[in-house]
């Protein structure tokens, strides 16, 4: 990128959850610093000195978004107020921080809010957002990274992890559940739940930012009523819940009961056992990771609302909001973040 000087740390700053996202942004400093020379400085609203011009007053900006400090602190006040948001946030607020925002700058994020985006690209800032690929089943973690740079997209398409590498990850998982599960069977006499002409729906946490809609609603299957009506026609009705919301997932069952006049019994088996098995089973859902996994698995699956991190094809141009997967170890590597930012450099 030419001209650039600098990167500033900006993640949500209404969501009120510090650790995930400042976590990475720790992790890529020191690599980005010996590969790049650049600075990333830190976030705003820790004891050590953030990013953005002398002046930025963190409270000042959530006020301005219409987050009092009583509501930051109230946690079912703030996810409210954070829900409603997400995609669109006063103009004061937006301007307000973007006056404090120093030029020539990469702006860096961790799953970067609607507002923020939209609001880097109506003002031609260039931002480049990190998070977790959906795809969790390889040995190794994947990175999503999404840039508004084309440069910087076509320097990160060199590592990106190929097409060919991600089915080999799912076959071998896939080898591996399947042998597991058939020694269960055979040696151990146990039995697992057929799936044989089911639509198995992929339930996610009510919190989930995948599912926040533009208006600020947070998305459920009744939104869906009539895809998942059709969907379900011939096939039985299953439901996998989300582990961390067991209150929920009863909540939701009743919806596509209700939905699909038949019971949706709750699947037992994990995530992988589901994509791995023989048997002739569907899965639905609202944006669930699950869903972009199941392709690799030769699944066939329906994605009722856009995926949380929409993944570039390796071998398709770039497109606004594609994100670009490297392994774990690239995001650690100095050589990779040369390459990516400072090519003119002298190497590390």
């Amino acid at each position: 990128m030419k001209n650039l000087i600098g990167i500033t740390c900006i993640p949500d700053l209404l969501r009120g959850v510090r650790s995930f996202p400042e976590a990475f942004m720790d992790l890529v400093r020191e690599p980005i610093r010996q590969g790049s020379g650049l600075e990333i400085g830190h976030p705003p609203g820790g004891k050590r000195p953030h990013g953005l011009r002398a002046g930025f007053d963190l409270t000042e900006f959530r006020a301005r978004a219409g987050m009092t400090a009583d509501t930051f602190a109230d946690n079912i006040a703030r996810q409210m107020q954070w829900s409603t948001t997400y995609h669109r946030l006063p103009d004061s607020a937006i301007n307000y921080l973007f006056d404090h925002l120093p030029v020539h700058h990469l702006l860096l994020s961790f799953e970067i809010p609607h507002w923020l985006a939209r609001a880097c690209t109506e003002r031609g800032v260039e931002f480049l957002d990190l998070r977790l690929s959906p795809l969790r089943f390889g040995r190794d973690l994947y990175m999503a990274l999404r840039c508004t740079s084309e440069i910087l997209f076509d320097q990160i398409a060199a590592h990106s992890v190929c097409e060919e590498e991600l089915r080999l990850e799912a076959a071998l998982l896939g080898a591996n559940v399947r042998m597991h599960r058939e020694r269960l069977e055979n040696e151990r006499g146990f039995t697992f739940e057929s799936l044989d002409g089911a639509l198995l729906f992929v339930g996610q946490a009510p919190y989930d930012a995948s599912l926040l809609a533009p208006d600020g609603r947070s998305l459920r299957c009744t939104d869906f009523a009539d895809e998942l009506r059709e969907l379900c026609r011939g096939r039985r009705l299953l439901h996998k819940g989300h582990p961390f919301a067991p209150e929920f997932a009863q909540e939701e069952r009743e919806a596509l009961q209700y939905i699909s006049g038949q019971a949706s019994q709750p699947s037992q088996q994990n995530a992988y056992q589901i994509l791995s098995c023989e048997d002739d089973v569907v899965l639905a859902g609202i944006s669930s990771g699950m869903l972009q996994e199941a392709g690799r698995f030769d699944k066939t699956a329906h994605l009722l609302y856009q995926p949380f991190v929409p993944l570039a094809h390796p071998d398709e141009a770039a497109t606004p909001n594609a994100y670009q997967q490297i392994h774990f170890q690239k995001l650690l590597s100095p050589a990779f973040w040369h390459q990516v930012l400072a090519p003119e450099r002298p190497a590390p």
